[in-house]
């Protein structure tokens, strides 16, 4: 009953904590001690609520499940590769595992690889350096090389020039083809007639204008993913519009960051299926899949659509 009564009273005084919080906080002070002590507030308490309307209001958006997969599939064989590593090339060796310095046991006595180059046996008969024509001794280590030529003057006589150059350059040779002053006449062979314009001067080619990988509106994609940016749209529109009835062709790029074979075929993936983004965007505004050529380039950014003129 005294408990009862302590519990009501002390829930009077504290409005805004429940009974569990109110008996919790009673029996801290009952102990004493710093666990009786007022707890601090949580960090952050005093601040300003955060303004939950400034933030997103719609999912981000995702590459496509098969770029997901490819991801996948390339960090699992990242993974197993530095597996495969450590385990043919086992731990890191520790400072503890380096051997010391080796040094040399006699003070300043020279080694039997400078005494072989010198010229000079091993073991304690190794006869001395020897002198240059100055009289000055080689350094150890040092073959002997044969002194310079000089003059009477003191200068350095250069090597005599075995080979000349002659004076006259190459004759060019007279027999050489006379160059005809018209093509050859047409071949005439009979029962086949040949073209209106074989006789032309000049044959007319015909006006074709393909789109290369550089030509044509960029279309910007999030980075590493096949999903376009927000307002590119209206650039996929535009080509739309102006299209007519002629061809459009995609190329689409990879971002291709080195030039190996796995690092390309990556690449082309990516590539690969930026344009399948743009080619169903196209097919969704009324272009024919007869009308869209799809290209794709490990290296560079996006992908572009251009119009064959």
């Amino acid at each position: 009953m005294l408990l009862a009564v302590i519990v009501t009273g002390a829930t009077g005084c504290a409005h805004h904590q429940d009974t569990v919080d109110t008996v919790t906080d009673w029996y801290h002070a009952y102990q004493g001690g710093v666990i009786g002590q007022q707890r601090p507030p949580p960090p952050g308490a005093h601040q300003p609520y955060p303004k939950i309307g400034l933030g997103p209001h719609k999912a981000p958006e995702l590459p496509s499940p098969d770029l997901r997969e490819d991801i996948t599939t390339d960090l699992e064989a990242q993974h197993e590769l530095g597996q495969r590593q450590d385990a043919i090339m086992g731990t890191m060796p520790s400072i503890a595992d380096i051997p010391p310095v080796p040094r040399l046991k006699g003070g300043g006595a020279q080694s039997a690889s400078l005494r072989a180059a010198d010229g000079a046996p091993s073991g304690d008969g190794a006869a001395a350096p020897p002198t240059t024509g100055s009289g000055t001794r080689n350094p150890p280590g040092m073959t002997h090389q044969a002194a310079p030529v000089r003059d009477s003057r003191g200068q350095l006589v250069m090597p005599e020039i075995t080979t000349t150059v002659p004076d006259q350059p190459e004759a060019i040779p007279a027999n050489l083809p006379q160059m005809a002053d018209a093509p050859p006449a047409l071949p005439a062979i009979a029962g086949i007639s040949l073209p209106d314009n074989a006789q032309r001067d000049g044959m007319d080619l015909p006006s074709y204008n393909l789109a290369t990988p550089d030509d044509g509106d960029e279309i910007r994609f999030l980075s590493g993913s096949d999903q376009i940016e927000p307002g590119e749209e209206d650039v996929v529109n535009s080509i739309v519009n102006g299209r007519g009835n002629r061809f459009v062709i995609v190329n689409g790029y990879g971002n291709a960051a080195t030039a190996t074979a796995e690092g390309q075929a990556t690449a082309l993936n990516l590539a690969l299926l930026r344009t399948r983004t743009l080619t169903r965007l196209l097919m969704a505004r009324g272009v024919p899949a007869t009308r869209i050529a799809v290209r794709a380039h490990a290296f560079g950014n996006g992908a572009r659509l251009a119009i064959v003129r």
